[in-house]
């Protein structure tokens, strides 16, 4: 745990906050790939010679690990060869720890503030009035008696609000490139309250998670350090229903209530001036501030776009979309603005396809207007656009190898922002952004 002192000014890029895991999961889409332990990348893991499901990188992670595995080893065993969901294995791992002295454990914030398990909000009220959490509660309940048969279950009550604290408190462990690998109960930094408009960013190395700030405090109180819970590439109708939906609470951020951002969710491109014009569903569209008026026909050619992009990233699997991405793209070409939320969600679809495919020029086409709209929908000091910016980066390499003028304008600002959201201590940036650079020059 580490705190910055109370009552000095606290810079932006400062960590305010490092905590470990009280208990994590591996994801296992990752399995075979990273080490159950660390959650680090590595060529040659070795799996448990008991379950045969698990992999380590050697015998220092496997000892370390072993404190978690050794009652979830000979369960695994003998449910083969089903593996259960990793919710079950989260879920199971919490039950095991908990009945083993967990219960005790505790984090602390401040030296005289700290949060056990116990202390994590539970919402069983909302969760027994949510059909499909329920619903899913009575299957992982289902799955844990088998599972865990050589374990005495807590009762229901007890079950329900060790659930509950999962659902709503659990982190996504992320990589350097912020995929999610794992998924972890973190004790302290469950204080920490959402916006869509954060002003801190969580960020991992391994399992360990750190707390920075994006923008400068006068003094630290954690009342006033806000992280996003959610993806911000998306409406406030849509962040709303999803924060109500997972985390049972209204959200009232400055974002959501001042709409200068999420007014671009429907934005026209002015024909005139090129300039954003925001519009509403149902309303007509306000003319530019140019004084250039859309037309019916405008209007018309716009929302049939806009419907016809939504239904389709509505229908977008992680196959080959390419083709459909640039089906909307031309029908939005001549009206949309490219901060516009749906131009901007189809933008980022196409760019990953391509890249998928390695048609490195049709992924810079993507991509660069892609960096605007991550700037305006995530911000200019968070890791996706950094990430984006790194994308572009190795991709302007293999494009123009003979000319890197450009590609470096865009690792230096990627560097930069990993800098203020990983540290330059971090392994993410001394191991994958630093090497970059060194390989160019």
């Amino acid at each position: 745990m580490k705190n910055a002192s109370k009552h000095e000014p606290l810079c932006k890029g400062t960590t305010v906050m490092e905590s470990m895991p009280f208990v994590y999961c591996l994801k296992s889409s990752f399995r075979g790939q990273l080490c159950d332990f660390c959650l680090k990348a590595n060529s040659s893991l070795r799996k448990c010679c008991g379950c045969m499901i698990v992999s380590y990188c050697g015998r220092v992670c496997q000892r370390e690990g072993w404190k978690d595995h050794k009652m979830e080893c000979k369960n695994l065993l003998k449910v083969k060869p089903n593996i259960p969901t990793d919710s079950v294995r989260l879920m199971a791992r919490l039950i095991i720890k908990l009945q083993r002295g967990g219960d005790m454990e505790s984090e602390h914030i401040t030296t005289v503030w700290s949060r056990k398990f116990k202390d994590l909000l539970s919402h069983r009220k909302e969760i027994k009035e949510d059909v499909k959490r329920m619903e899913y509660f009575l299957t992982i309940c289902g799955v844990l008696n088998e599972y865990l048969s050589d374990e005495i279950l807590p009762n229901a009550v007890e079950l329900l609000g060790i659930y509950g604290r999962m659902c709503v408190n659990s982190f996504n462990i992320m990589n350097g490139e912020m995929q999610a690998i794992g998924t972890g109960i973190y004790l302290a930094p469950s204080i920490l309250d959402h916006s869509c408009s954060p002003n801190a960013v969580v960020t991992f190395d391994g399992f360990k998670l750190s707390v920075r700030l994006t923008q400068d405090l006068p003094k630290l109180d954690w009342n006033c350090i806000h992280i996003s819970y959610i993806d911000l590439m998306n409406s406030k109708n849509h962040r709303k229903k999803e924060l109500k939906e997972r985390y049972y609470f209204d959200c009232d951020c400055p974002r959501c209530r001042c709409g200068k951002i999420d007014c671009y969710h429907y934005a026209a491109r002015c024909p005139s001036c090129r300039s954003p014009i925001a519009v509403k569903r149902g309303e007509e569209f306000p003319p530019c501030s140019c004084g250039f008026l859309l037309d019916s026909s405008c209007s018309k050619q716009f929302w049939s776009a806009a419907d016809f992009s939504e239904q389709q990233l509505l229908l977008m699997q992680d196959t080959n979309y390419l083709d459909v991405c640039k089906l909307c793209l031309t029908k939005q070409e001549d009206s949309f603005h490219d901060l516009c939320l749906i131009r901007s969600k189809v933008l980022d679809a196409a760019f990953d396809s391509a890249v998928q495919l390695q048609l490195w020029e049709s992924a810079i086409q993507y991509g660069f207007p892609l960096v605007h709209a991550y700037k305006h929908w995530y911000g200019n000091e968070h890791p996706l656009t950094a990430i984006l910016l790194l994308k572009i980066f190795k991709i302007l390499l293999l494009v123009s190898p003979n000319d890197d003028s450009v590609a470096l304008k865009y690792y230096q600002e990627a560097a930069k922002i990993i800098e203020l959201t990983h540290g330059k201590a971090s392994m993410f940036y001394q191991q994958d952004v630093k090497s970059l650079i060194r390989d160019v020059k």
